[in-house]
């Protein structure tokens, strides 16, 4: 999952940190670690991955928004750049973790097209289309989606949406919105960006009534307290449950959860699950949430190849265990560092170009 950059980096409406986004983060991560974990137990979990793409898209418009009203311009080289320096070193790290587990479970021959799609973003329609994808693989697909919307948005975000006035604007945006969630429905599948086009549209929403100031409906429902415990239920409710009749109710509900959720924290009155998600447990999973579904829902597949015949109950405390250390030691050692150098390239390329 996806991608997105951490929310240290600088919002429009507020210029710091907001810790409860990484708990928004960490709460998808977890919804989608059970799912592969005890999928009994939470056949929902799915649900994780587009509750990552309203808040990566909602990070990620707001920073492009931010940019732009603060120098006119978008500098698309630097905004590649720096999703290259946040996603390449663990995926890196990732692929020979899941090529070996592809080649213990039998599945060598997938592993050229695996690791082709997972590096240059292909899987998502590799997975909708084909047999080629290996099973410690199968994550690839949702960052594919996101990395191909992130082509498209912000050139369109520059060209169309701030060439022109907010109210038409606005107005693109909330059509968007309305398209987005009747797309997935008129030629289902899963795993093609189109399955997921709402919960991205709906982020980018909502970080343009961020950055531009809440619409006056908006602003009444986020100021209600309730909305966030609203969408924990929502969240709850449907990680919880997979039932075929309510499935496109429920990827409704909680992309439109999501983004209330979002807009709450960031603008809105402060409640228990804004302390809650910004305490240090949920932070410290969501800041590391990459990792944790990059290499997490590999490993609990090659445990069980390491250790034929071992049961669930011992299993899953190995599974979390495991995922732990080797995030931890990624994040600590790998991304961070790689991270902070690529920020300090690019401001000192800046520099230079700008003294030019």
């Amino acid at each position: 999952m996806h991608e997105p950059p951490t929310v240290a980096e600088r919002t429009p409406a507020t210029a710091g940190y907001v810790p409860s986004l990484d708990g928004v983060r960490a709460i998808a991560v977890i919804a989608v670690f059970l799912l592969h974990l005890a999928a009994a137990y939470f056949p929902g979990g799915a649900v994780g991955v587009d509750l990552f793409f309203v808040l990566s898209a909602f990070l990620i418009t707001g920073l492009l928004l931010a940019e732009y009203a603060g120098t006119g311009r978008v500098r698309f080289g630097a905004f590649y750049l720096r999703r290259a320096f946040r996603l390449l070193p663990a995926l890196l790290l990732w692929l020979p973790i899941a090529s070996l587990t592809a080649v213990l479970g039998g599945e060598g021959e997938k592993v050229p097209w695996s690791v082709a799609g997972a590096l240059f973003y292909f899987n998502d329609f590799q997975q909708a289309w084909t047999d080629r994808v290996a099973t410690a693989f199968n994550q690839s697909w949702s960052l594919s989606v996101e990395e191909q919307f992130y082509f498209v948005w912000p050139p369109l975000l520059v060209l169309v949406l701030l060439r022109a006035s907010l109210r038409t604007q606005r107005w693109f945006l909330h059509v968007s919105v309305l398209v987005a969630a009747i797309v997935p429905f008129t030629g289902p599948n899963y795993f093609l960006p189109t399955g997921h086009l709402l919960p991205l549209v709906i982020g980018c929403w909502a970080a343009e009534q961020r950055a531009r100031g809440l619409t006056p409906w908006v602003r009444r429902l986020i100021e209600q307290r309730w909305v966030s415990f609203a969408a924990c239920a929502v969240f709850v409710f449907a990680a919880m449950t997979d039932v075929p009749a309510l499935r496109p109710a429920t990827f409704i509900a909680a992309s439109v959860a999501t983004a209330a959720l979002l807009l709450q924290l960031t603008v809105g009155p402060p409640t228990v699950v804004s302390r809650m998600l910004g305490s240090r447990v949920p932070v410290w999973i969501g800041a590391r949430s990459y990792g944790v579904y990059l290499y997490g829902l590999t490993l609990m597949g090659l445990v069980p190849l390491l250790w034929p015949g071992i049961e669930l109950k011992l299993a899953a405390p190995i599974d979390i265990v495991l995922t732990a250390a080797v995030v931890a030691l990624s994040y600590r050692f790998v991304e961070s560092p790689i991270r902070r150098w690529g920020r300090t390239w690019l401001a000192q390329r800046r520099r230079k170009g700008s003294a030019r």
